[in-house]
């Protein structure tokens, strides 16, 4: 026998004998010791693994022993059983196939004289045996059971109940059985009946507790596993379990170690064996390709084990640590023969790693996660319709500062007499020059939108062809656009020349001019330039006064349209900080950077005035206009910085959650991979998780996880060992040296337990066991 299962095994429970005649007369009279070969040629041809001959109230020890010669030849496992008839209620009499542990012959034979001269044929009235009774014989027996209740229709028919079925006893009595894990299976026989039992079970909620094999109920060993040549063929139970009385224990007990497919693992990659050499011995573990754990004292080199296998890959940065590692490794003896070529590696997640993930803003720690997520907001898209609207506001600002300042810039000019200005010889003043820079921005946004078009838009595999042919002709129009207003720029741009030059010439002929003049002649000149720029500073002025105008907010209300990703019952989210943009936004963001009862008045407003509403003014900024600017800014960097979200049920689950929290995402998200079919390595994932948590969500995630692929992991918490129901356990312990011990959770030897080990050394290990493991004697 393996300490795995490499394969389920197929069983039957539920055979008869000659040894049934007294109920079944003639049906079983070919069903003797001398027909054994043909049964077991027929078990073999139906490839059952595990059987049990289970007569009406009665068990024979030479028929069982016969029987089990075959064990480890034709069989792998043959146990001993009866089919005890049970008086529940004074008037309702129900089959429950019990299953024993064979480890004791002498209390088999000792069953078998129950039945013939003991209290199994004193107690045995009207063909069957009150519950009382029942549970005597099973307690002077003294051996490990399992009990199969029959329940050949579905718990749902609306036909009468089979005579021997739990239902036969009613609804009430059912559910409390059921409630109350009175059995440990229930046995159906039709293959039609696996739907309906599969829905009464997920309907009602109780999947954990009603757990249904079947049996063939054979009474004609030629025509096995039917009773008689028009019967239909019957549905085979698998378990993944070691053929053991334990291993039947541990996967009758837990629904998810059976099924009547035979398929428990997929067929992702995976490794048999994990090879550690220590001190020149070699140590060949084997690995499930489900669930494998490692467990074992602190510091004994479970994280190392892990390292070792991905080629330390996971710590390539970190030379102190593979230093250390190096040094236990040359210390002890150890080399690992065993690694994992990077293409057959899903992920392996370190101790720490998902809270770390999960605290990186841009989740740069997990592309495997990042990968959820839709394509980032178009947040500068919204924020340059706030920032238009905000520029009008600041240009009002800036008009009225720009008009207080023209108006401080009036200075008093002394008055000549009327003769003294006639004399006056005037040689002008410059020419005014125009502003030219939203001209020039608007050829270089021509220019920018053309290139966009051509290099991201036209070559877009997603674009339709009419759609591109458009839009090539639109950058001919657009490049039109573009030439003609560089034309009028580049026009525009010779004037300013041309006029700064006079002006330049014109600076230096005054000068010179004003050398050879008289102080008069000088004074003359300056008035009557001063009073000409005086003239025009008013006009301005009263151009400017005329263009104040109060603020008022004309943006149009816009609903902020995140992206989304639905993945599983999340929506991956890409947002900003706000969800709409209206009036009362901008008021909120402007209110927001000036003192509380501040009012903003752009016809009024001074500088100074504006500087004394700012909160908390900046004091590197001279110019409050700009610390205006830089507060509002950085609110507005704020609001529109793009932020990652994971929501469910409309809860965000992603932002300011708790680690263990993140972990729940994150195993439901990897459980439901069905891509990539590689290796899963975890190492602790029990870190920050609540027990109620692991037990309620995390470990139904690792189970489907285990359904696609190979998973390995390091863990100290018994839940993901016991409960989970882990396919293999290697534990690490060292005396004089390494030592290295593994199997299944019901594997056993002469040298070790696995549930012992579990138990001895895993915190909570033997409390968590106590709730795992059925109690045989049952005690209602």
């Amino acid at each position: 026998m393996g300490k795995i299962v490499e394969k389920p095994i197929k069983i039957d429970l539920h055979i008869h004998s000659v040894f049934s005649k007294h109920k079944d007369g003639k049906k079983v009279a070919f069903n003797t010791t001398d027909n054994l070969p043909i049964l077991v040629s027929k078990l073999k041809q139906n490839g059952i693994d595990m059987c049990a001959i289970t007569d009406h109230d009665k068990f024979d020890f030479n028929l069982y022993k016969k029987l089990k010669e075959y064990e480890g030849k034709e069989l792998l496992k043959v146990l001993p059983g009866v089919e005890f008839s049970v008086n529940f209620d004074g008037n309702k009499t129900i089959h429950i196939v019990t299953i024993f542990d064979d480890k004791d012959e002498e209390k088999l034979k000792n069953l078998e004289k129950l039945f013939v001269d003991g209290i199994g044929k004193e107690r045995y009235i009207n063909n069957a045996y009150s519950r009382d009774d029942y549970f005597a014989i099973l307690k002077e027996v003294g051996i490990d059971f399992v009990m199969i209740a029959h329940q050949k229709k579905t718990p749902t028919s609306t036909q009468k109940p089979h005579k021997a079925d739990v239902m036969s006893l009613g609804q009430k009595t059912f559910n409390e059985l059921l409630f109350m894990e009175y059995f440990d299976a229930y046995e159906f026989r039709r293959r039609d009946n696996e739907i309906f039992n599969k829905k009464f079970s997920i309907d009602n909620d109780v999947k954990e507790k009603l757990r249904f094999v079947t049996g063939s109920d054979c009474h004609n060993w030629n025509y096995y596993p039917n009773s008689n040549e028009n019967e239909e063929d019957v549905r085979f139970t698998y378990l993944k379990a070691l053929p053991t009385f334990k291993g039947l224990v541990m996967a009758i007990t837990d629904y998810h170690r059976i099924n009547y497919s035979g398929s428990f693992w997929g067929q992702g990659r995976y490794i048999k064996e994990l090879c550690i050499n220590i001190n020149g011995k070699e140590n060949k573990i084997p690995l499930s390709r489900g669930i494998n754990v490692v467990i074992g004292d602190n510091s004994i080199g479970k994280s190392l084990l892990l390292h070792e296998l991905t080629s330390e890959r996971a710590i390539s940065g970190k030379p102190k640590l593979k230093k250390g590692y190096e040094k236990y490794l040359c210390e002890n003896g150890i080399e690992i023969e065993t690694h994992i070529e990077e293409k057959d590696l899903f992920k392996f997640n370190y101790q720490g790693q998902i809270r770390e993930i999960f605290e990186d803003e841009n989740l740069k720690a997990d592309k495997y996660l990042a990968e959820f997520f839709p394509n980032e907001i178009d947040a500068q898209g919204y924020r340059k319709i706030v920032d238009r609207e905000l520029e009008r506001l600041y240009t009002l600002i800036e008009r009225k500062c720009n008009y207080d300042d023209q108006i401080n810039q009036l200075l008093p000019m002394e008055l000549l007499d009327e003769e003294e200005i006639e004399n006056e010889l005037v040689l002008g003043i410059e020419l005014e020059t125009s502003d030219i820079s939203e001209l020039q921005r608007l050829v270089e946004r021509f220019k920018s939108i053309i290139e966009e078009i051509e290099k991201e838009l036209i070559p877009n595999t997603e674009l339709d062809e009419k759609d591109r042919e458009r839009l090539t002709s639109e950058i001919e129009y657009l490049g039109m656009l573009q030439k003609k207003y560089e034309t009028r720029y580049e026009i525009e741009k010779l004037e300013r020349t041309k006029k700064n030059a006079f002006n330049t010439a014109l600076k230096v002929f005054k000068r010179k001019y004003s050398e050879r003049q008289t102080d008069q002649q000088n004074k003359h000149n300056a008035f009557s330039e001063e009073k000409k720029i005086l003239a025009e500073n008013i006009a301005n002025l009263i151009k400017t006064r005329l263009s104040l105008e109060p603020y008022n907010c004309q943006i149009d209300e816009i609903d902020v349209e995140p992206e989304v990703n639905p993945v599983d019952s999340f929506l991956f989210v890409s947002k900003i900080g706000i969800e709409k943009i209206d009036k009362s936004y901008i008021e909120r963001i402007i209110n927001g950077v000036l003192k509380r009862g501040s009012v903003l008045d752009v016809k009024k407003i001074t500088r100074e005035e504006l500087r004394k509403m700012i909160l908390r003014y900046p004091t590197e900024i001279e110019e409050p206009l700009e610390a205006l600017k830089a507060k509002i800014a950085t609110k507005l960097d704020s609001d529109f910085k793009p932020i990652k979200a994971i929501t469910e049920n409309g809860k965000d689950v992603y932002t300011d959650l708790s680690a263990g929290f993140n972990s729940r995402i994150y195993f439901k998200l990897l459980s439901g991979e069905e891509k990539n079919k590689g290796i899963y390595i975890i190492d602790q994932p029990e870190d920050h998780i609540s027990q109620k948590a692991i037990k309620e969500d995390v470990l139904e995630q690792f189970r489907n996880m285990a359904k696609r692929r190979q998973i390995i992991m390091v863990t100290h918490n018994p839940q993901f060992i016991v409960n989970l129901d882990v396919d293999n356990v290697i534990f690490l312990s060292k005396e004089k040296e390494i030592l290295v011990q593994s199997g299944a959770l019901e594997y056993e030897d002469d040298e070790y337990s696995i549930l012992k080990i579990v138990a001895d050394n895993i915190d909570g290990g033997i409390y968590t066991i106590q709730q795992r493991v059925k109690r045989y004697e049952k005690n209602i």
